[in-house]
C-alpha cells in the first residue's frame, strides 16, 4: 500500500538482527498447537466464587441482553437502542447484543454470560497470535505472543466478568489487523478503506473510552499519508464517519449521554484553566503509564484485579522495549509499525482526563499494545536462540520470570479474589432468596435502578415470574405490610428495615405513607 517501502531495502539489517522468517516443521506445529490449547483451557476454565458475585452493572447488562433476545427492547422499553441506559450510566451495545444472541440459544444464564466474556477475551488473544504470524511468518513468535497474552493477569482477570469492557481488547486487535491487511493488500484503494474504517467505527461501540480513542486513532492514520495514499486515507475517514452516524443521532436524541459519564469521571471542573487541565492531564498520563506500577502491583480498585500482585509481566515490557528498538532501527519506513507506536502513545489519553489513576479497565490498551510491540522483540530472540548461547540464557531467564510472576499473580487472585464480596454485591442473592424464593412479591422504588436490575435478573435467571417484582410508579407507595427491596436510599414512606446486605442493599416492610410534617 504505501510507497517507498520495499521488502529488500533493509534486508542486510534484517539478516543482522535475525528477522527472516523461519519455517516450522511438524514437531514445532504440534508443540505450538498444544500450547495454544493449554492457553485456551486456562482462559476458559470456570472460577466459581471468584469474583464472588455480580456487580449491579453486570446484572444490568445481563438483563438487558435477555430482554433484547426476547422482544428487541431493553429494560426501559427502547427498541434496539444504540446504547443502554442502566444504573445511572450508558453501557456500550456490542457485548449486550452478542450476549443477547447467546441467550437466544441458552436462555438466561449467569454462567453462559461469564463464559462468553472469557471467550471474547480469548478471541482477542488468539487474534494477537494471528497478527504476530502475519507480521513475522513465524509459528514460534505467534505461539509465544498467544502464551504471553493468555497468561497475562490483566487479560485473564478481564475474562472473569461480564462488563461490556471485555470487548475492548478484541476491538483494538481488530483495528490493527484491518490496518495490517490494508497496508499489505494490492486491492483498490476503496476496497482497502472499508475494513479499517469499519474497525475504527466498531471501537466506538465497545466501550466508553473507545469513543475518544477511535477519533484519536483516525487522526493517527496520517502516518500513512504520502503520494498515492490520500485517496485511501480520505476513504477510510469517510467509512469511519458513516459508522459513527448512529452515535451522532443518539447524541441528538439523548443530550444527557454527552455529559453524564463525563461529569461522573472527569477531574475537570467549571472554571478550570486550560493550562491546569493540560498540566493535570499530562501528570495523570505519566502516572497511568508507569509500567513498574503495573508490573509490581496493579490497580488497587477491585473491578477486575485482586490487588497484591502485578497485572503485567516484566518480560512483556522488556520484549516490547526490544521491539521498539528493532522497529526504529530496522523498519523505520514501515508505516504500520509507526502507526502502532503512535497509537500506543495516544491510547492512555482518555484515561488521563479522568480522576481515577491506574484504572485497569480504562487502560486495557497498555497490555494489548505492549504485546504487539513485543512481536519483533520475540522474533529477534527466537532467531538468535538457534545460534547464540547468550540468547538462550536470555530466553530462559525471561521464561522463568514469566512463570514466577504468573504463579505470584494467580496465588493472589485465588486468595483475595473471593474476598471482593462488597464490590461484587455477593450477598444480594441471599436477600432475594428470602422473598422471591418464598413466592413473595417485592416492591422497588421507580428510580432505584441498582435494586431493580438485581431483582429482574435474579427472577429471570431463576425462572420466577417478573410479575412478582413490582416497580412502583414515581412517588408510589407499596401496600402496608409488603416487602420492599432497595439500594443505598431511604424509603419515601414509612418502612421498617429488618435485613441488610453489602452495607447498601436492604429489605424492609412498608408501613404506609409518612405522616404530614
Amino acid at each position: 500500500m504505501p510507497e517507498g517501502v520495499t521488502e529488500g531495502a533493509h534486508e542486510p539489517l534484517r539478516r543482522r538482527f535475525g528477522l527472516q522468517a523461519v519455517r516450522a516443521g511438524w514437531p514445532e506445529l504440534l508443540i505450538a498447537g498444544g500450547l495454544v490449547l493449554l492457553v485456551a483451557t486456562y482462559q476458559l476454565r470456570p472460577t466459581h466464587g471468584n469474583p464472588p458475585g455480580l456487580h449491579r452493572d453486570e446484572v444490568s447488562i445481563a438483563y438487558n441482553a435477555w430482554t433484547i433476545s426476547q422482544h428487541l427492547h431493553d429494560q426501559g422499553g427502547a427498541f434496539m437502542p444504540v446504547f443502554f441506559y442502566s444504573t445511572g450510566d450508558y453501557k456500550s451495545p456490542t457485548f449486550v447484543y452478542l450476549l443477547a444472541a447467546l441467550f437466544r440459544i441458552t436462555g438466561p444464564s449467569t454462567r453462559a454470560a461469564l463464559e462468553l466474556g472469557a471467550t471474547v477475551v480469548l478471541a482477542a488473544i488468539l487474534l494477537l497470535g494471528v497478527l504476530a504470524w502475519r507480521r513475522t511468518r513465524s509459528v514460534a513468535v505467534a505461539t509465544g505472543i498467544v502464551v504471553l497474552g493468555g497468561l497475562t493477569p490483566w487479560l485473564y482477570e478481564l475474562g472473569r466478568v461480564i462488563w461490556e469492557t471485555v470487548m475492548f481488547p478484541l476491538g483494538l486487535v481488530t483495528v490493527l489487523l484491518a490496518l495490517d491487511w490494508a497496508y499489505r493488500s494490492r486491492r483498490g484503494w476503496l476496497w482497502r478503506a472499508v475494513p479499517p474504517g469499519l474497525a475504527l467505527g466498531a471501537l466506538v461501540y465497545v466501550y466508553a473510552e473507545g469513543r475518544m480513542l477511535a477519533f484519536l486513532f483516525a487522526g493517527a492514520l496520517l502516518v500513512f499519508a504520502g503520494r498515492g495514499c490520500w485517496r485511501w486515507l480520505l476513504a477510510t475517514w469517510g467509512v469511519f464517519a458513516l459508522s459513527v452516524v448512529p452515535l451522532l443521532v443518539y447524541l441528538v436524541r439523548h443530550p444527557s449521554f454527552r455529559t453524564e459519564r463525563w461529569r461522573g469521571t472527569t477531574f475537570v471542573t467549571p472554571g478550570m484553566s486550560v493550562f491546569t487541565i493540560v498540566w493535570q492531564s499530562a501528570w495523570h498520563y505519566v502516572q497511568d503509564v508507569s509500567l513498574w506500577h503495573w508490573v509490581s502491583s496493579g490497580d488497587q480498585k477491585p473491578y477486575i484485579h485482586s490487588w497484591g500482585a502485578g497485572q503485567l509481566f516484566g518480560t512483556v515490557v522488556v520484549l516490547a522495549a526490544i521491539g521498539v528498538f528493532v522497529v526504529l532501527r530496522v523498519r523505520p519506513l514501515d508505516r504500520w509499525w509507526l502507526f502502532v507506536i503512535v497509537a500506543a502513545l495516544l491510547s492512555p489519553v482518555p484515561a488521563s482526563l479522568t480522576h481515577n489513576r491506574h484504572h485497569a479497565l480504562r487502560l486495557l490498551t497498555i497490555p494489548v499494545f505492549l504485546l504487539v510491540l513485543a512481536i519483533p522483540g520475540l522474533q529477534l530472540l527466537f532467531r538468535h536462540v538457534r545460534q547464540s548461547w547468550l540468547a538462550r540464557v536470555v530466553v530462559i531467564g525471561l521464561g522463568v520470570a514469566v512463570v514466577g510472576q504468573f504463579l505470584w499473580a494467580l496465588h493472589w487472585y485465588n486468595v483475595r479474589g473471593p474476598d471482593r464480596r462488597v464490590f461484587f454485591e455477593a450477598d444480594v442473592p441471599r436477600l432475594l432468596d428470602l422473598t422471591l424464593r418464598e413466592k413473595e412479591t417485592i416492591y422497588i422504588d421507580h428510580d432505584d435502578l441498582g435494586a431493580l436490575s438485581h431483582a429482574w435478573w435474579y427472577a429471570t435467571a431463576h425462572h420466577i415470574p417478573l410479575s412478582r417484582v413490582v416497580r412502583l410508579p414515581d412517588g408510589g407507595i407499596p401496600p402496608n405490610g409488603s416487602i420492599v427491596f432497595g439500594y443505598d436510599q431511604r424509603c419515601d414512606y414509612v418502612c421498617n428495615g429488618y435485613e441488610r446486605a453489602d452495607e447498601s442493599y436492604w429489605l424492609a416492610k412498608a408501613a404506609g405513607p409518612k405522616p404530614p410534617s
